[in-house]
């Protein structure tokens, strides 16, 4: 018997050993096949990361193409305000070459009609002029006159004439600058539209990127989702303990001011660093409404500032214009709202199960501010917030 019984025994412990191998394979395989998950958010983690230093380097390349651009433009301004001041120029030019022409015209008419009028319309010669003279100092007197008429008439259509080339020359002039202005206009203009192609691809780079990180975040929330779905699967509900600083929280340090007296259980929390008990949406630290709305800001999404206390989010979303369902409707990334006690309680919905019942995270459900994750609650207790 007792050889049998140390048999017996042995066999026992054999077994035993190899249901510890067995099951410590199964744990390995299940943390590995979970962790799989992990992989690829990290993964698309850093590729966004990588990305996101790519648009902050085209930034700063867009913001100097826009400097250049704005320096352009005010060359291109200035240029055009001396072609514009040039061409006044040239227009007042032209003005007074039209009135030293009228001038001139003038001038030429005058001579002429004060010729004809002291010789008989220049009909008179020299010698008939000479024998209607009375005397010899008459002639003289006569021709002196006539000579300093023409003389003076001269002068005047010379001074006439030599204003107008001075100001055909000037507006030559003139108008070359204007063309030599026009021409280095378009230089810069092609400049201009040069800075203005280059600055059109960084964005589109910029656009192109962005449009990439908006794309892995959407994998990365949907990663997440299938591993909360899996880590149900293999592990269980896991809600029974609470976890500091859990999901990515970046206030779960934030310490007690206030613990109320029955229960002990906390309900102000404070953040070292600024100094207040009211995270960026005006929702107390580790409080659930702070864990929902942390959870919607990191998806991008936005109108959910200032809405109080759990039970009152669903009536002022909804006067916000958010679409809100009672008992049904759920989808990944809304918030689900228990209207059970005095301030109710709100969660985050991480997936929707196949049977309809919805995984939750949340914050502080048992006034201790604490994390848990991959709950599972069925939706007909639950107001559903579409964000």
């Amino acid at each position: 018997m007792k050889t049998n019984i140390k048999r017996i025994s042995t066999k026992s412990s054999l077994l035993a050993a190899a249901l510890v191998v067995t099951v410590g394979s199964f744990s390995t395989y299940s943390l590995v096949f979970a962790d799989r998950f992990q992989e690829q958010i990290n993964q698309l983690s850093a590729e966004n990361a990588q990305k996101q230093n790519q648009v902050q380097a085209l930034q700063v390349e867009a913001d100097n193409l826009q400097g250049v651009i704005a320096a352009l433009q005010t060359q291109i301004n200035g240029l055009q305000q001396q072609i514009n001041d040039n061409q006044a120029q040239s227009d007042t030019l032209k003005a007074k070459i039209a009135e030293a022409e009228v001038e001139l015209q003038r001038q030429r008419d005058v001579l002429g009609q004060n010729i004809k009028a002291m010789y008989l319309e220049g009909d008179i010669s020299t010698l008939e002029m000479l024998a209607s003279s009375n005397d010899l100092s008459t002639f003289v007197d006569k021709q002196q006159y006539r000579n300093s008429v023409k003389d003076k008439i001269k002068t005047t259509l010379d001074k006439i004439t030599a204003l107008k080339l001075e100001l055909n020359a000037k507006k030559e002039k003139v108008e070359q600058l204007i063309q030599e202005d026009k021409i280095l206009q378009g230089q810069v203009a092609a400049q201009k539209a040069e800075q203005n192609r280059l600055l059109g691809l960084n964005q589109s780079e910029q656009a192109a990127y962005n449009q990439q990180i908006s794309d892995n975040k959407s994998k990365i929330q949907d990663l997440k989702r299938q591993q909360v779905l899996e880590n149900i699967r293999l592990f269980g509900n896991g809600t029974s303990a609470g976890i500091p600083g859990g999901g990515g929280y970046p206030w779960g340090n934030a310490y007690c001011v206030h613990t109320g007296q029955v229960g002990g259980a906390c309900y102000n929390y404070d953040w070292y660093f600024n100094g207040s008990a009211w995270d960026p949406w005006g929702m107390g630290f580790r409080n659930c409404t702070s864990w929902v709305a942390y959870k919607l800001a990191s998806e991008g999404k936005s109108g959910f500032k200032y809405l109080g206390n759990a039970n009152q989010w669903p009536s002022g979303a909804a006067a916000r214009g958010y679409a809100v369902d009672y008992g049904k409707g759920a989808r990944a990334g809304d918030a689900a709202v228990s209207m059970s006690g005095y301030y109710g309680h709100i969660m985050y919905v991480e997936a929707v199960m196949e049977d309809g019942r919805v995984v939750v995270s949340d914050y502080n459900r048992m006034g201790d501010g604490l994390y848990r994750g991959s709950t599972v609650l069925n939706q007909g207790s639950l107001v559903f917030i579409h964000f």
